[in-house]
Parts: structure tokens; sequence; C-alpha cells
């Protein structure tokens, strides 16, 4: 064989090796290596209550010659701690490999439409007490732009609200004064945590009430959300705190302003009447320097007037003891918003010729359609609030006079249902964004909680039933007060 016949073999030999090498490399199945996110999701940093949205997440796998593909069958797995802000990792699992990468939630809570009110306790004590104050300070802002900052004092407040429900209420008082909201100038506020409310508008609606029946003062409001120490916990109702001043209950500083509840011994100065044996306890005078005589005063006062009215001349003698319109007001109010138990207020501006008067108004929970009633929804409208909450009117409304004067409240007033019903519109959209978050906090829409009566499944339903309710009320109020 001819060195030229060698060559021309080799070189065809050599041709074949590399073709058949470079086929079969062609051929050469990947070696799957890992997985890598290779984009991030749009997002990662998030306010307070903002739904985590990983939407934008791209992940692929890789193999030894660096090459990649799309995964999209990876799973996800993170646990962000309720309501808190914080650094969290995501972790993203597919074919047997974990990678991870962080989001972030923000001390910042995701815009309802609603101020934010930022208490931070001192070392974020928690609140545990309705008698101790904790030190703290408190940062309002509405769309990022602070509207307040400076130190407080806050504790627990209520009743029933304070020791029976998870969301709880608290009383405020600022170190310095201040005009918060526009409402005046003070140090003394209140948080509503209105917890079995699933409308969360009762309060608002009776504060409306009030304002339009012209009491002589009404607390003002505002619908607020609250971060405690970090930590989002509802829908508020930022509000005035009931006590004697020019821009509150405007009577003289040594004046009576006193409350009948059924806690009454919880308080430090109480008494109770001697015939009736309603309790009740101070808001003025300070129960820190009320004295002795004032007491005795103001129950002589009550347990005279309601002497008189268990004689057979009461008739003739009440008008001495009580301001009737106030009496009549209050209770045409309380029918209107059926109202079954109220916390009672009475003033007295001295211990002079001054009478009784009803007033502020106070405590919804237990109202429109709501109380001691486990049927259907709305539940049926006609009867009064009195019988379970007597108080005095069964026997007042004995007189052709009273009878006469709550007509006669009634007929002033009687036409403000039809602005409640719009302002009921108007709370209807200002909260649309705020009880979607209050109630993911407070999963309570569909059970049944404490007076929150027979669940309606969700927020408008729950307005819509109230609404339902509370126009049937009147219409059966105009028939049964007009008949009395």
């Amino acid at each position: 064989m001819s060195r030229k016949t060698i060559q021309l073999t080799v070189t065809v030999l050599l041709s074949c090796i590399l073709f058949a090498c470079e086929k079969e490399d062609e051929n050469k199945p990947l070696i799957f290596s890992n997985i890598r996110i290779t984009k991030l999701p749009d997002k990662t940093t998030f306010r307070i209550g903002e739904e985590i949205d990983l939407t934008g997440l791209e992940v692929s796998n890789i193999y030894t010659d660096s090459s990649r593909t799309v995964n999209k069958s990876y799973k996800l797995a993170y646990t962000v701690e309720d309501w808190k802000p914080g650094t969290y990792p995501v972790n993203v699992s597919a074919l047997g490999r974990t990678v991870t990468f962080n989001i972030t939630v923000t001390n910042e809570l995701m815009d309802t439409g609603l101020p934010v009110l930022y208490i931070e306790t001192e070392n974020q004590q928690p609140i545990t007490s309705k008698e101790d104050y904790v030190n703290a300070s408190m940062t309002i802002k509405d769309k990022d732009k602070v509207l307040f900052q400076n130190t407080l004092r806050i504790r627990g407040r209520g009743n029933a609200t304070w020791y029976s429900y998870p969301k709880k209420p608290y009383r405020l008082k600022l170190d310095e004064k201040a005009d918060l909201f526009g409402f005046g100038s003070d140090k003394d506020w209140v948080l509503l945590a209105n917890y079995c409310d699933k409308t969360l508008m009762r309060t608002a609606i009776a504060f409306q009430l009030s304002e339009r029946m012209k009491f002589p003062w009404t607390p003002k409001y505002r619908f607020v959300e609250v971060v405690l120490n970090g930590e989002y916990i509802g829908n508020y109702n930022f509000t005035e705190h009931i006590k004697q001043g020019s821009n509150r209950v405007d009577i003289p500083k040594r004046g009576y302003l006193f409350e009948r509840d059924g806690y009454y011994k919880q308080e430090p100065v109480w008494f109770e009447s001697a015939t009736r044996g309603y309790g009740y306890s101070f808001k003025n005078p300070d129960t820190d320097d009320i004295t002795q005589a004032e007491i005795d005063y103001i129950k002589n006062y009550v347990d005279e007037f309601e002497a008189m009215l268990a004689s057979s001349s009461f008739a003739t003698e009440y008008k001495q003891h009580i301001d009737s319109y106030s009496f009549a007001r209050w209770f045409v109010f309380q029918q209107m918003l059926a109202n079954m138990d109220t916390n009672v207020y009475i003033s007295k501006d001295d211990q002079n010729a001054s009478k009784l008067f009803m007033g502020p108004v106070w405590d919804f929970e237990w109202s429109i359609g709501i109380g001691w009633y486990e049927g259907s929804r709305p539940r049926p409208a006609d009867y009064w609030v009195w019988n379970g909450n007597a108080f005095y009117f069964d026997r007042l409304l004995q007189d052709a006079d009273f009878r006469t004067v709550v007509k006669s409240v009634w007929n002033e007033y009687k036409s403000e249902n039809q602005h409640l019903l719009s302002y009921y519109e108007e709370l209807r959209s200002e909260l649309a964004e705020s009880q979607k978050l209050n109630f993911r906090r407070w999963n309570i829409m569909n059970e049944r909680v404490s007076v929150g009566g027979v669940p309606m499944g969700g927020f408008d339903k729950e307005v819509d039933c109230d609404i339902q309710f509370f126009k049937n009320h009147i219409n059966w109020l105009e028939t049964a007060i007009g008949g009395l």
C-alpha cells in the first residue's frame, strides 16, 4: 500500500471518528444539577396586612453544561408572622432541591384609606390592666403624613369588652394636650374596639343620631387603624372620653356626672339607690377628691326622686326633679336604635335648684336588632327597649304630660332616619377596605360572637340587615309612639 493511500485512509478514519463523536455529543442527555431563582418576584417588600403576592418569580433547572430550562412546577413554603413586620425566608423547592430568598414586611400598615395610630409601649410592655397605665409613644399617620407624634400613657378600658374579647378597647392619656383630628385640645381619648359589631358602625350611627338630635354634647369620633407594638390589632373608633369640661360635658367643676351600669362595684366610689336598687359610679367630681358630703347629697337626691316616683302623687312632683325634655329625648333616641343595654349617664349642675339631666349617650353593642335574640335576621322590629331597661320610664310613661313630650320629640326628630340611611352608605364606602383587613385579623364574620346574633355571612350582608331592621323599627315606632 502506498504512503498516499495510507494517508488517505487515516484521514478518512479521523474524519469518521470526529463525525461520530460530534453526533454522539448531539444526542448526549443533559444532566440536571440544581434549581436557581433566575428572576425574583415583582415585589419582595410588603406593608403589614398586604397579601403576599409573589407574582413574577422565575425558577429554572440548571444542567451540568450550564444550560437551563424554566421550571413551572416548583413549590413555595414560607411563614410570615401574622400582622407583624420582619424579614422572612421563602423556600422554593423542585426536583429534590431547595433554594431560598427573603421577603420583608415593613413596620408600616397597608393603606385602607383611614389614618393609622402607631403605638409603642415602653420596652414593648403588654397592656394587661384597666387600672394601671403603661408609658408609651404614639404616631398618627394619614397617607404617610405625620399628624401627631408624642408620648402618652395607655391602659385597658371597658367591662365585658375588656374581659371577654381578644380585641381590646383602650384608654389613652396624652402627656400634653393635643387637638387630634380637629376634636379640640385634650389629654383624654378612647379607642373603642367594636369587636362584636360585624358592621363596625353601631357607635358611629348612634353618635351621628345624637348629634342630629342636638344632645348638648356628643363624643366626636373617627375611624382609625391601630398598630400596637408593631402588630396590627384592627379597626377602631377613636373618640372622646366622657368627662366634665367646657368642650366635653359642660357642667361646673364640682357638678355631678354619674353613671348607672352593672359594673359599678368595680369603681372606687359608688352608691345604690334606695327604692330601685340601681348602682351608680362617679365621673365627676373626680373620685380622687370627691367628698363624702357630695356623695351623700346626690344619693339622697336620687333616693328622694325614686320615692316620689313610687308615690301616688308622682305626676305632680317629678318635674321638680328632672329635665323632662332630656329624659324624653334620651328615651326616643334609645328607641330609634333599639338599644337594649345602654350605659346611663346623668348630670346635675350643683346642689341647688338644678335638675337631673339625661346624657350623654354611650354603649351601643346591643342595638339595631341585636341582643337577647337567636332567631332569623333581620329581627322582628316590633318591640320597646325599655322592657329590658325600665330605668324610670315604666313610671314616667304613665303620665300624660311626659307622653306628650315623648311624642313631641319623636315628631321633631323621626325624619332623621333618612339621614342615617344615607350615613350608612357613607360608612360602607369609608370602611370598604378597612373592614376587609379587620375581619382578616379577627376572623369572626361567620361565627356567632356574644351579642352578635346569627351571622349573615359577610360585611355587606350585615350592613344590609341592619339597614332593613332600622327601617322596619322606625316604621313600627311611628305607630307605637303615636299610640302612647
